[in-house]
């Protein structure tokens, strides 16, 4: 059964790890939050584009019919300028949120339109294009809006070929539910609805689609909690993994709604109304130092085959017997054996040719010095393959740093989580390849000095737990 939706100054009111979340800091972002309700933050250029009530700006923010504060696309720039972000879209009626191509070269927005017939006319989506002046040109409508339905909340993928948006749809699953269209052929495909995996009977609101494939989204009705919190899943040879819920200080014992993080998980917005009775926007942040410059761990070989290339057509296991002589103190028979040496060192290696008529060994002419040295790298330990769920546990205790005076070791999982320690501990939600990063930071001589770090990668592939 479809629930009706009624404005309100607060947005809408509907009528009848999980991760290493300790790195993270929330504060508020003073410059945005008034006090008011403010919404639905996400980057646009050298600032931020959300959604607002207040008329603090020095604009006169839109009202309904009861002169209720409704809701404006706003745009607040790094040099401290707050100004709406597009005036030609102001209707006097709600608009917003908005959500733009990974390029910013298209914006899907919602927005609520006189329509004829309708005395309330329900929230719908738009599109734009965004010329080379910077104009945002060839506005259309959704294929898919629907006279009575709303739709709002939208969040493009990184491509601009998939779009997710909260609408509440006559087959949802209750309340408001999260849907997904696909622009194939030169249009919009048919919404469908995430099933319950990610929608429940309650709502669902506030979808947003990382450039990584993972979906967030706000709902009231995966606990008994009574408010909206902060959900992910991600979706895996065609089906959406069960959502999952974050931890503190995503989440917290007040409502948290909207949720955006940049594509190394490092930096992000949070909508919430965690310090006041209303929506203010947070910033997020962590101190991990960037392992931009990370390289593939280089393997060091100890196994190698002994051979003499130039002699290679003289050979003749009839008239000589061949063998090789490692330091003076190991014979290994054959003219080209493989031989697994034991530890790192100077080998000194000579090739043995015993003269079966002569009964005498020949002169050597053939001596060679391997030298088996250990890559000055950050090594990580851990399995190539692991599964979903299961505990994986990483160590950084054979790193080779000689003279490197290393006092933290710095983990990035390759799925927005993060470690600290010379070993540690990691469970991966969802199956795929992950490009795990160690960074080792060295004790700095004095307060000044930025800290040297060296980092490596390791890939490892995570496969479904029941394969």
């Amino acid at each position: 059964m479809r629930r009706a939706l009624v404005l309100i100054g607060s947005l809408f009111i509907l009528l009848p790890l999980v991760w290493g979340q300790d790195y993270y800091k929330v504060r508020k972002h003073s410059r945005i939050s008034t006090g008011r309700n403010e919404a639905a933050a996400i980057p646009f250029e050298e600032g931020v584009v959300y959604i607002t009530e207040s008329n603090s700006v020095g604009l006169s923010s839109p009202t309904d019919r009861e002169n209720r504060k409704l809701f404006t696309i706003y745009y607040w720039n790094k040099s401290g300028k707050i100004e709406q972000f597009r005036p030609e879209l102001v209707s006097q009626d709600h608009e917003g949120p908005v959500s733009f191509s990974g390029d910013l070269r298209t914006m899907v927005f919602a927005q609520r339109r006189p329509m004829a017939g309708q005395k309330i006319a329900p929230l719908r989506l738009f599109f734009a294009e965004r010329d080379e002046n910077g104009l945002w040109v060839n506005e259309r409508e959704f294929e898919f809006n629907d006279p009575v339905a709303w739709l709002f909340s939208p969040s493009l993928s990184y491509d601009g070929n998939t779009l997710f948006f909260a609408a509440n749809y006559e087959d949802g699953l209750g309340g408001f539910d999260i849907y997904r269209s696909r622009f194939r052929g030169g249009a919009w495909t048919k919404p469908e609805n995430l099933g319950p995996s990610v929608n429940s009977e309650g709502n669902e609101i506030y979808p947003f689609i990382h450039p990584k494939g993972r979906l967030y989204f706000s709902t009231d009705g995966r606990d008994n909690t009574g408010g909206f919190d902060l959900y992910e899943t991600s979706l895996v040879n065609g089906e959406w993994y069960e959502a999952i819920k974050l931890e503190s200080p995503m989440n917290s014992l007040s409502d948290d709604y909207h949720i955006w993080f940049s594509e190394d998980f490092k930096q992000g917005y949070l909508t919430s109304n965690r310090r006041s009775r209303s929506k203010e926007i947070f910033e997020l942040s962590t101190e991990i130092p960037e392992l931009e410059d990370a390289k593939p761990i280089k393997r060091t070989y100890y196994k190698y085959r002994l051979q003499d290339k130039k002699m290679l057509d003289s050979v003749d296991t009839d008239l000589f017997r061949y063998s090789w002589l490692i330091n003076d103190t190991l014979e290994i028979a054959g003219h080209m054996p493989v031989y697994l040496f034991p530890d790192t060192g100077t080998y000194f290696c000579e090739l043995r040719v015993f003269d079966y008529q002569l009964d005498t060994f020949r002169i050597s002419e053939t001596n060679k010095t391997l030298r088996i040295e250990l890559h000055e790298q950050a090594v990580i330990t851990a399995p190539d393959t692991v599964r979903v769920g299961s505990p994986v546990t990483f160590d950084a205790s054979n790193s080779y740093l000689p003279g490197f005076n290393a006092f933290r070791y710095i983990w990035e999982f390759g799925d927005g989580s993060y470690g600290e320690g010379m070993d540690v501990s990691h469970t991966y939600l969802y199956p795929g390849r992950y490009r795990v990063k160690l960074g080792v930071q060295e004790r700095p001589r004095n307060r000044r000095d930025e800290p040297a770090i060296r980092s490596n990668y390791k890939n490892v592939i995570v496969v479904d737990s029941d394969p």
